[in-house]
């Protein structure tokens, strides 16, 4: 998306557009409303308008546990939250903060989309997004808190999402510290002792 002067921020056409480009990813809402500075009738109004129907009722996706489901949903957060930390330190101060959100939602969809090799939890969704955007929006929010953070493998230096508050042995590597069982799914080495011999 391309950025806008900062004295253009403030503009309502601005923020329609922006609040038109996050429905149009998938956000309900409540994220909407979050990002730009629009009410709840607004934001629901348009919402309507873009789709034809009333938004979904109910709660946002949330599980403080979800990045430790499986390695690939680890895999999957930590891409997403490295673009995202990177796009936010070099935001200037008058930048848009749902530009930031947008671009790096965006770039993980590309990213994910071009895996030539999925992996079997991958493959059982489109385009091998098992990231929906309003559960990437509480993950931005969960790495703001300092709920979850990014650190680098000492292994295999890659960088990964882990839960701030879990002790140091199950904040594992998706990538390093995995095993795969007969059937071929991915399992974390703190669950090895499960290993049928």
């Amino acid at each position: 998306m391309p950025r806008l002067p900062a004295n253009k921020l403030s503009d309502m056409g601005y923020i329609w557009v922006v609040a038109d480009k996050l429905f149009r990813l998938g956000a309900r809402p409540p994220v909407v409303r979050s990002l730009c500075p629009i009410g709840k009738k607004t934001a629901i109004r348009l919402y309507q308008t873009i789709y034809q129907q009333s938004p979904k009722q109910g709660l946002l996706p949330y599980d403080p546990y979800w990045i430790v489901r499986s390695s690939v949903i680890n895999i999957h957060a930590s891409i997403f939250l490295g673009l995202f930390q990177d796009f936010t330190r070099q935001q200037n101060q008058d930048g848009c903060p749902a530009e930031t959100f947008i671009a790096a939602y965006e770039l993980y969809c590309r990213v994910v989309a071009h895996n030539p090799h999925p992996s079997k939890l991958e493959a059982g969704v489109t385009q091998a997004i098992l990231l929906d955007i309003n559960r990437a929006w509480q993950l931005s929010g969960q790495l703001r808190a300092g709920e979850i953070g990014l650190v680098i493998c000492g292994k295999c230096q890659a960088r990964h999402v882990v839960l701030t508050k879990m002790p140091k042995p199950f904040q594992q590597c998706p990538i390093c510290e995995v095993w795969a069982d007969k059937s071929g799914r991915r399992r974390w080495v703190t669950v090895n002792a499960r290993k049928i011999t």
